[in-house]
């Protein structure tokens, strides 16, 4: 799917919601609408969406493992004990 983007001001996405979704949906577009020519929001399919939410999950699993590499294993049962114990930061 080619993904294509368009910037548009909210009042024209509030008169032409149904075909911006349609083209969201269907085409593949994006909207960045815009309020009093700011950024407000952005309109796309969900399809694009979960996508994108996916490749974010996963992204910040591979920054977990990165910033955790060297540290040393503990096991589970002392990781917990820490959390119990008041104003633990773990």
């Amino acid at each position: 799917m080619v993904t294509r983007a368009e910037t548009t001001d909210a009042t024209m996405a509030r008169a032409h919601l149904g075909d911006l979704l349609a083209r969201a949906r269907y085409g593949g577009w994006r909207f960045v609408i815009q309020q009093r020519g700011e950024p407000a929001a952005v309109l796309m399919g969900y399809q694009d969406y979960t996508t994108l939410i996916e490749l974010l999950e996963d992204l910040e699993d591979i920054r977990d493992m990165l910033e955790s590499a060297g540290e040393p294993a503990r096991p589970l049962r002392d990781y917990l004990a820490e959390r119990e114990q008041p104003g633990a930061e773990v």
